[in-house]
């Protein structure tokens, strides 16, 4: 489900409070999932309306951080970490996207990280769970609305997003089992 299905394909989605809580709601409520073993809302970045909503209409069980190596996203992205925090959220991890690039002339790992990013996600308490490379085949996959885990399902990009899936299986997992 998507709010682009909620909105004209060219509009700003400019809401908040009471419109944020109405829209969640219908994705949430009103939609006619088949029975879900998990949901993941993908939000933006930050500390707006749509979080906190998100936080307070449904048991949340834990928030993966998604972040680019760049100074000023890692310092939105420690924002979220504290809010989720002070909310009680448990924080999974971080998935560090567009770390590296593979040079064209040499076909060698070049990688983007600073020792900011290695910094702020100390700072945070989280561990990095997979760092996934700027590639093209996750743009060329999003434009054709075929995700790289079907279009290239052998490929290094898709192994990452399994790993990640499969460590947070994992820890959702333990978590249940640790609260029965």
């Amino acid at each position: 489900m998507s709010m682009g299905f909620l909105v004209n394909k060219d509009a700003p989605v400019i809401w908040r409070g009471l419109m944020v809580m109405q829209a969640l709601d219908r994705l949430l409520r009103q939609v006619a999932w088949d029975p879900v073993d998990y949901l993941i809302v993908d939000t933006p970045p930050g500390t707006g309306d749509t979080h906190l909503s998100l936080v307070q209409n449904i048991p949340v069980s834990g928030v993966l951080l998604v972040t680019i190596p760049q100074t000023a996203a890692l310092q939105v992205t420690q924002r979220g970490a504290n809010m989720f925090k002070k909310l009680d959220v448990p924080i999974l991890g971080v998935l560090l996207n567009m770390s590296s690039v593979e040079c064209p002339k040499c076909s060698n790992n070049v990688s983007l990280h600073s020792k900011f990013s290695e910094t702020i996600i100390q700072e945070l308490g989280v561990s990095i769970l997979e760092d996934i490379p700027l590639d093209n085949t996750i743009s060329h996959g999003s434009d054709n609305g075929v995700p790289v885990v079907i279009s290239h399902p052998d490929g290094a990009v898709a192994t990452a997003y399994r790993k990640v899936a499969r460590k947070i299986v994992q820890y959702l997992s333990e978590r249940s089992i640790g609260q029965q």
